[in-house]
Formats: C-alpha cells, sequence, structure tokens
C-alpha cells in the first residue's frame, strides 16, 4: 500500500506529516479486510470474528523511489497518548541515526573523489 501511494498516503485518512521528514501510515482495519484487500476475497470469505487492527508505522523517504520503515506498533494493544509518544521518539531517534550516517557516507564520497 505504501509503495503505491507515497506521496498521496500523507494527505489522506492513512498518514500523517509528523515533522522533520518523519511520517506516519495508519491501519485502521479488520484483519478480514485486510486480507480481502490484499488477496481480494470476498469479506465474508476472509474470517468469522472481526478482529481490531489499528498498526502505526513510522518512515522516511530517502530520495525519490526509496521508502525507509523506522518502527512501528499496533496500537489497538495500547492506545494510550504516552505509547505514541514514546514510538515517536523511537522513530525520530531512528530517522537522526540514519540521516548522520547518510552525511558520514556522503563525506566519505566526496573525500574519496578528491583524491
Amino acid at each position: 500500500m505504501l509503495a503505491r501511494r507515497v506521496p498521496g498516503v500523507v494527505e489522506s485518512e492513512y498518514g500523517k506529516a509528523l515533522g522533520g521528514g518523519l511520517y506516519e501510515l495508519r491501519v485502521r482495519w479488520s484483519a478480514a479486510e485486510i486480507r480481502h484487500k490484499v488477496q481480494g476475497l470476498p469479506p465474508d470469505d476472509v474470517g468469522k470474528a472481526p478482529e481490531k487492527i489499528m498498526l502505526r508505522v513510522f518512515f522516511c523517504t530517502s530520495g525519490r523511489k526509496i521508502i525507509l520503515l523506522m518502527s512501528g506498533y499496533d496500537k489497538a494493544r495500547d492506545a494510550s497518548d504516552r505509547r505514541q509518544e514514546r514510538e515517536i521518539a523511537k522513530a525520530r531517534r531512528l530517522l537522526r541515526a540514519h540521516q548522520e550516517a547518510e552525511k558520514r557516507g556522503s563525506r566519505r564520497r566526496a573525500d574519496g573523489n578528491k583524491l
């Protein structure tokens, strides 16, 4: 879903820009609805009891074609604001680490071209 809809996912009910290059993907479907969307099965054929799924996946982009998944969690298991804040903070730390690694790689490539 993400690969087909970026950047539009952020402008829809499925996503949210969190700032600083970090984005949130929201999945709020039952397990049967997900199987229906992925496998194309009629909703009646994919499960009896609805299982609530509320996934949050934090991601960033790298260039025009690469989507990096930073982290994620099942919000249906713990919908507290405190958990959400911890998960966003974790994703931001991972994003900063990625950005710093990218800068180091760019500097090494630039230094290698000078030789």
